[in-house]
């Protein structure tokens, strides 16, 4: 391992994965409300995605799954009685609550949190903000279980903050809206906040996930030099088009930078913050896509940016995609000519189609930290890939997972039952103990 090198961990997909069409602004989670998902297929497609990066030499961690269904919800909500009775009345009250805490949105690690590597920070440590996510109730939901995680994960290396408070308009949610760029991943960064509400005022029926407020507090928390963060507000276009976080519209990784023409709302100031990168970053590249390239739209529906940039061991960029991208003439255009103008000199394409029919592309599933060899001694490994692992996992998810998931299948107690086998099973296959809430009744 290098002196400094990244770790992506993805999330792996829980039993009760589905299509709540929970998502408001995402244009793929609504578009396939109610239709019958495979929790199989995709928690599978999910970890060979994460052998992929395996095979190519880098290292790969995950997260777990959440507890669902999060009855602790339903139970702040009024309901009361057996687990059963309780998914009942959900059920015929409002089967959208029902969806709300069957949800398996962890599974996109983007959102976890907001990571800065200790060569960024004043005081020399890792710092790790978790999202609060509260501009979505199914969300929402996950923030103290993924600071345990995180805490268990990182705690030895770094310190690992309380979410942002929440305040309405000024939600928090995490590396999809955060880049970095340093000439390599040893050296001291440059880490970009993108936006999408500036001030705490009705800005309309448009759905702003993150929030600038929330972003200054994450930057403060983080100790990151006031000189060398930067905070850029999302284009109204960009969110219309369907770009419910930045990872849809631009992506970094090192010292190159990738963004559509109509990403940010400011390009003055986008110009600026490029003059600045180009003359301290060493090797800094910006590509900017044109609409006459790739529209807002095609680029928005065919999750080209919401890939995979990583630098592998040889020390060349792979850029690791959805299949659907194959599909679009333009973007297959402008993919061919990448090797020839960018460090990008390997595209691979994955198969996550369970995901993308919910919104989440390969940079969506993925939570990106960057550690010295010191805090990777020091992480816990058990939340680390190793191919024996992957197949023990797979092996599960074969056999506690189901191939059809419908709306209505929800409101089987059944499923929950299913669920809990999996996540026990799971537990002592990590050998972490009595771990979620239903093991420590």
């Amino acid at each position: 391992m290098s002196h400094c090198a990244e770790i992506n961990f993805d999330g792996l997909i829980g039993p009760s994965h589905n299509y709540g069409g929970l998502s408001e602004g995402n244009i793929a989670s609504q578009s396939n409300l109610h239709h019958p998902s495979n929790p199989k297929a995709a928690a599978l497609q999910g970890l060979q995605k994460m052998n992929a990066l395996m095979a190519q030499g880098m290292s790969q961690g995950f997260f777990l799954p959440q507890e669902r269904p999060a009855l602790h919800a339903l139970r702040d909500l009024g309901f009361s009685g057996t687990d059963e009775l309780m998914i009942k009345q959900a059920g015929n009250k409002s089967p959208h609550l029902l969806a709300n805490v069957y949800s398996t949105s962890s599974m996109w690690a983007a959102n976890a949190a907001t990571y800065s590597p200790s060569c960024d920070t004043k005081d020399g440590f890792i710092h790790i903000t978790p999202a609060n996510l509260g501009s979505m109730l199914h969300r929402s939901l996950e923030p103290n279980f993924t600071k345990l995680q995180l805490e268990l994960i990182f705690g030895k290396a770094g310190q690992v903050h309380e979410p942002i408070v929440f305040l309405p308009k000024h939600g928090d949610e995490g590396a999809a809206n955060h880049l970095r760029i340093s000439s390599n991943h040893s050296s001291p960064g440059f880490e970009i906040f993108v936006y999408g509400s500036k001030d705490y005022k009705d800005v309309g029926t448009m759905v702003l996930r993150q929030g600038k407020l929330a972003s200054l507090a994450v930057a403060d928390q983080h100790q990151l030099d006031s000189k060398k963060r930067f905070f850029l507000q999302q284009s109204r276009a960009a969110i219309e088009a369907g770009s419910f976080h930045n990872d849809i519209v631009s992506m970094a990784n090192e010292n190159l930078f990738i963004f559509h023409e109509q990403t940010f709302n400011d390009h003055s100031q986008l110009v600026s913050i490029l003059n600045q990168l180009q003359s301290q970053v060493e090797g800094f590249q910006s590509i900017e896509i044109k609409a006459a390239e790739i529209s807002l739209e095609d680029l928005v529906s065919s999750y080209l940016l919401n890939s995979q940039l990583v630098t592998l061991p040889s020390g060349e960029m792979l850029m690791l995609l959805p299949s659907e991208v194959q599909e679009n003439d333009r973007c297959m255009t402008w993919l061919s000519q990448l090797s020839a103008t960018s460090p990008i000199q390997h595209i691979q394409f994955v198969d996550i189609d369970q995901s993308m029919m919910n919104g989440g592309g390969p940079a969506c599933l993925r939570f990106k930290a960057v550690v010295n060899r010191e805090e990777w001694a020091q992480l816990d490994h058990r939340f680390l890939l190793t191919p024996p692992k992957l197949l023990a996992l797979e092996a599960l998810v074969s056999k506690h997972y189901r191939d059809q998931l419908n709306p209505r299948d929800l409101r089987d107690i059944k499923l929950m039952h299913e669920s809990y086998a999996f996540l026990d099973e799971l537990t002592q296959l990590l050998e972490l103990g009595s771990f979620y809430q239903f093991q420590k009744i």
